[in-house]
Parts: structure tokens; sequence; C-alpha cells
């Protein structure tokens, strides 16, 4: 019976160690940092109500054992933003990025744009003939601090300023090498163009209102906070002037932001291919230190109170025809232009 009674303890005791071992604790500060991450995607995804909580939480914790730092948790965040279908959102860790690659995504195939967008273009005014303004309006990465966001949008300002907005009887504006940034100085920047007003919003999941974005003295307003600290130096006599817009499949994140605050204003209309299709807006949460998990929390809507859950669509389709270097070769350029001919006539006629 001894015997019977020590080979019981002796199974008993490595049946505990077993489970001890496939349920080790990670370290404190590991645990805390995993635990944190999942608590904010809970509270602020968009598509938090589509995960079984409990599970994701029991399955993640699987993955990261035997992390004995941080660094051994980053594999598991692809897959957690995956389970969410958030390929907007992303892990920021000492200086990288850990983000879900959506392959569900077609590639883009328009060589002449990705050609264009791979040289970083900057902000370009001129004019087209016919007295039509032209505005190239990239992506502005403004760094995220408040002066950054103002120093850029007194650049795209400056560059309206020398070309002297009066000039133009129509515009184009072209977004299609925005593949997003910061959306105040884009639209500080070009408010001597489009005018004061309302221009969109934030909603939550079920279309309940967020934050709000205006335009008001020609500066960036989010809610009743002053975004930008812009002088308009050069007034506009009049932002009622028809307004082409061109869009590719690489606009993208804040560059649909600028597609959206145009979208329902009087004469305006949008030409290319539709956005790439990321119409979240993202939030950025602090963990610890400089690690900083970005969350695509609510949806976009424009001053019609109109969601846009994937992308922009334009109004006139046009796919490729794209000639950055030549604009008279540039198919969606010459639509655009042939649209604020007509468009200009049938002002004038009534």
């Amino acid at each position: 019976m001894k015997k019977l009674g020590l080979l019981v303890l002796l199974f008993i005791t490595a049946h505990v160690a077993r489970c001890q071992t496939a349920a080790a604790l990670l370290p404190d500060s590991v645990q805390a940092f995993l635990d944190k991450s999942l608590t904010l995607l809970e509270t602020y995804s968009l598509e938090r109500s589509t995960v079984n909580w409990p599970q994701l939480r029991q399955t993640v914790q699987q993955k990261a054992q035997g992390a004995q730092s941080v660094r051994g948790l980053l594999p598991i965040y692809p897959f957690v933003f995956e389970q969410l279908k958030d390929d907007h959102g992303w892990l920021t860790y000492k200086g990288k990025t850990y983000k879900w690659r959506n392959t569900a995504r077609p590639a883009y195939s328009n060589t002449a744009v990705k050609a264009a967008l791979a040289k970083k273009p900057g902000v370009l005014v001129k004019m087209l003939p016919g007295n039509v303004g032209y505005v190239q309006l990239p992506g502005i990465n403004a760094g995220g601090s408040l002066q950054a966001m103002r120093d850029a949008a007194k650049v795209v300002q400056d560059s309206l300023c020398r070309f002297n907005p009066n000039k133009a009887t129509a515009w184009i504006i072209d977004l299609r090498l925005n593949d997003g940034g910061a959306m105040a100085p884009m639209l500080a920047g070009i408010a001597p163009i489009i005018g004061d007003g309302y221009l969109g919003g934030f909603v939550d999941k079920d279309g309940n209102p967020d934050q709000q974005w205006y335009l008001k003295q020609g500066n960036f307003y989010m809610d009743t906070l002053q975004v930008t600290t812009l002088q308009n130096r050069c007034p506009a006599k009049r932002t009622d002037k028809p307004v082409a817009v061109l869009l590719s499949g690489l606009t993208a994140s804040s560059g649909e932001i600028v597609a959206i605050s145009l979208k329902g204003r009087p004469n305006t209309r949008f030409f290319g291919e539709p956005t790439y299709g990321a119409t979240t807006a993202n939030e950025s949460y602090k963990i610890s230190g400089t690690a900083y998990l970005t969350v695509a929390g609510t949806q976009e809507t424009d001053r019609n109170k109109v969601v846009y859950r994937t992308n922009v669509a334009p109004d006139v389709l046009i796919s490729g025809g794209d000639n950055f270097a030549d604009f008279s070769q540039d198919v969606k350029v010459a639509a655009a232009l042939k649209w604020l001919r007509t468009t200009r006539k049938a002002s004038r006629t009534h």
C-alpha cells in the first residue's frame, strides 16, 4: 500500500508539473503589455462585436507561451488584427510596425501611379489650359505633433499663395498620389479653394456621431479644437468655383478623408479609380514606453452624413491613362478639363 501511495503521489506531482509548464506564466511586464493591448482592442475596435473575446484571449495566451519579453509577443499582433479584419491598424514597437497584410485585396496594377508615388512627390500648383488651376496634393506625413501639422498646412497654403487662387476659374485637385498622413494640413492648405464650413465627421459602428471636422476662416477644426493657425494671406474672392477631383487606387486613408470632405460639395465631380479603401479612422493608444497600438475605431461620413464603409467611388470611372510627366496626355486630366469647360458654359447661360 505504501508503494501504491508513492506511485499516486508521483503521478499527481508529475501531472501538476506538466500543467504548470503548459500554462507557464509570462513575466509580469509581458503579461501586462498583452492584456492592455487586448483590452484596448476590445474597447475601441470598429469590429469588436464580431469577435468572441474569451476565446480570442485564450488563443492569444496560448500563442504567447514562452515569450520572455515584449519582442516575443510581436508575431501575435498580425493575427489579432486579422481576427478584427483591421488592415488599417497596427502596433508600433521600437520604431517598427506590426500589422495584418490583407492578401484578399486585389493587387493594384496601375504602374504609372505606383511609379509616380515611389518618387515621393511634393505639392504642385500650376495653371492648365482654360485658366484651370491644378493642385497635386500628395500624402503629408506631419509627424503627429501639432506644430508639425501647422507647418505642413503652411507649405500647402504658400504654394497656393504663390500662384494666386483668384486667377483660376475652376480647379483640379489631384489626389491620385495621396496615400494618407495628416488630414488637417491637407484640408486647411486647400481652404482658399474649397471654402469654410462643415466637411464631414466620424461615426461609430452604430452610426452615432463622434468627432466632426470643419474649416473656419481657413483653418482646420476638429469639433471646437483649432488645429491649424494659418493667416490666410491670399484669401480667395470666390470659393464656389467648380472642382474636379482625381482619384486612384492608391488614394488612401487621409487622402480618402480629403476626397470624402469634397463629396456633396456643389459643382464637384470625381474622376478616376475607386480609392484604396482605408475609410476607417485610426486612434493611437500608448501601451508603454514608445509602444503604441493604433486601432481603426470609427468610420467616415461626408457633409451629407453618407457613411463610406469601403472606399470612395468616382463619378466617372477611368482606369489607367495617367501621365504625370505630360498632363496633355493624361486621360483623367483631359476628362476633368472637358467637364469643367461644360460646367462653366452651363453656369454662364443661367
